[in-house]
């Protein structure tokens, strides 16, 4: 043992692995108690530390696209259809969004993606006194009801294994004159990868967002939920500390962290890529460029903004997925200051992107998700 304020220097057994391409290397050192006491048995960790390894890790290879099937484009009076050598894409004019994303004879999406600035109002933004009152402020702007209005829809095919799918949009409360235009450009590849980015332009006026990411609706079945990024336990800007990075897996049901009162909750934070698939192991791989927060839940962000119980709450077959560039952080105006500056998300032009892949029974997401198209 070590008297108070004495340090010990000690010497760690570990060697720099065989480096894969593509891969982060990271070493974790938990201390943990050799013997039973009145408070925890032998074993608990008392203590971690968390470290990145500088290893030059050689990049991963791409994924040429010219060896890729050719993809078919129908440009239709109502729809946009991309079809595959196993998957199949439709976009509905109406809207824009995709309507259908099917691979391997498997539904994946429902609905989505589009873009979302809004999060169900924690105890710290609903507070009522001092000087953020988050929760309310955003309801003045219309945050929590805005309208996706569609612009134009265009579809081109450059090569025969690529469709570029544009959407033009503007996204505003109805009973706001100050908004957003929102661009979004799909990049669908031979091997099934869809590359979306996203192009986000606010006008003058608006204040600090609650979030900015995508969300997709996915069918009931895809329960399991992979990520490799900071967990298993939620986390969000300025409360991530606690959560190392590593891979990590569990039901969609699981990563709802139960709350006095409903409110956002289940975020994990620097998420290299999240797959959520059903027991044949199929489903959909989400990976961030290069990161991404994301969130997974059977119900919807308007059911979690309404219920003020959670048995209030339904238990929805259909799948809720947030895929975010970023999230507010929590603060503490519930009882004190709210969120600092450096973890408020100001409204200014921003670009970001996500990459889609099907995922089929057997397939590796690890793998998968550094396996980028390239032309």
């Amino acid at each position: 043992s070590l008297a108070p304020g004495e340090s010990q220097e000690m010497t760690i057994p570990f060697r720099q692995p065989p480096l894969v391409a593509g891969a982060e290397y990271w070493l974790t050192l938990r201390f943990t108690l050799a013997q039973p006491t009145l408070w925890a048995d032998a074993g608990h960790v008392v203590a971690w530390e968390q470290f990145a390894m500088p290893f030059a890790a050689p990049k991963a290879a791409a994924l040429p696209i010219e060896t890729t099937p050719a993809l078919r484009l129908r440009d239709l009076a109502k729809e946009i259809r991309v079809r595959g050598h196993d998957f199949r894409l439709v976009f509905v004019k109406a809207d824009g969004a995709i309507h259908s994303f099917r691979a391997a004879g498997r539904e994946l999406v429902m609905r989505g993606p589009q873009l979302n600035l809004w999060r169900a109002p924690t105890d710290n933004d609903a507070n009522t006194w001092g000087d953020m009152r988050a929760a309310i402020h955003w309801r003045e702007m219309g945050y929590d009801r805005l309208v996706h209005q569609l612009r134009e829809i265009t579809a081109t095919q450059p090569q025969p294994q690529v469709v570029v799918v544009t959407v033009r949009s503007r996204v505003c409360a109805l009973d706001r004159a100050a908004g957003f235009d929102c661009d979004y450009t799909y990049t669908i590849y031979g091997s099934g990868d869809v590359v979306v980015e996203t192009h986000l332009v606010p006008d003058a006026g608006l204040i600090y967002l609650p979030r900015v990411g995508l969300q997709m609706t996915l069918p009931g079945g895809y329960e399991t939920m992979t990520w490799y990024g900071r967990g298993p336990h939620e986390s969000y800007a300025d409360r991530k500390g606690s959560a190392p990075v590593g891979l990590y897996s569990g039901t969609v049901d699981e990563q709802h962290t139960p709350y006095v009162t409903p409110q956002e909750n289940g975020n994990k934070t620097d998420v290299r890529w999240l797959a959520l698939t059903d027991a044949d192991g199929a489903g959909l791989l989400a990976v961030g460029a290069p990161l991404l927060e994301v969130s997974a839940h059977d119900y919807s962000t308007q059911d979690l903004a309404q219920a003020r119980h959670w048995h209030e709450l339904p238990h929805r077959r259909e799948i809720t997925l947030n895929l975010d560039h970023r999230q507010m952080g929590l603060g503490n105006a519930s009882c004190g200051p709210g969120a600092l500056p450096q973890y408020l998300i100001q409204p200014e032009e921003m670009r970001f992107l996500v990459r889609l892949r099907p995922l089929r029974p057997g397939d590796a997401p690890m793998a998968l998700s550094k396996l980028s198209p390239s032309s």
